[in-house]
């Protein structure tokens, strides 16, 4: 029987994080697909357990159990669970940097007291 490393997902979810991805877990029954997704921002993904295929603009790749994968945001990808078990992988999403507040004094510069 084959082994595998333990994919602590805390850990892997500090990093992405740091690096200003979400994470996110799915999992999928034997023989699934996911066909020709295309998303705007950039994606990774690392496979926990099972066997999986990802196509990504045309090439294909089996990664190992813990082994980073990045997708290109428009680019066109499909997974596929092509082991004969369930398979889980972690996934995460490229976040829009958040738009700094604004400072209390502008906003009141806004309001228009009544002359």
């Amino acid at each position: 029987m084959k082994s595998h490393p333990i994919i602590d997902r805390s850990i892997v979810a500090k990093n992405w994080h740091a690096r200003g991805f979400s994470c996110g877990v799915w999992i999928d029954h034997a023989g699934r697909e996911w066909r020709a997704v295309t998303r705007d921002m950039e994606e990774i993904f690392m496979a926990m357990s099972g066997e999986l295929e990802l196509e990504i603009a045309g090439e294909r790749v089996q990664p190992s159990v813990g082994e980073e994968i990045h997708i290109p945001g428009g680019a066109p990808y499909t997974i596929r669970n092509i082991g004969g078990t369930t398979a889980r992988w972690l996934y995460g999403q490229k976040r829009a940097p958040s738009v700094p507040l604004q400072p209390i004094e502008s906003i009141r510069d806004l309001i228009q007291t009544p002359q």
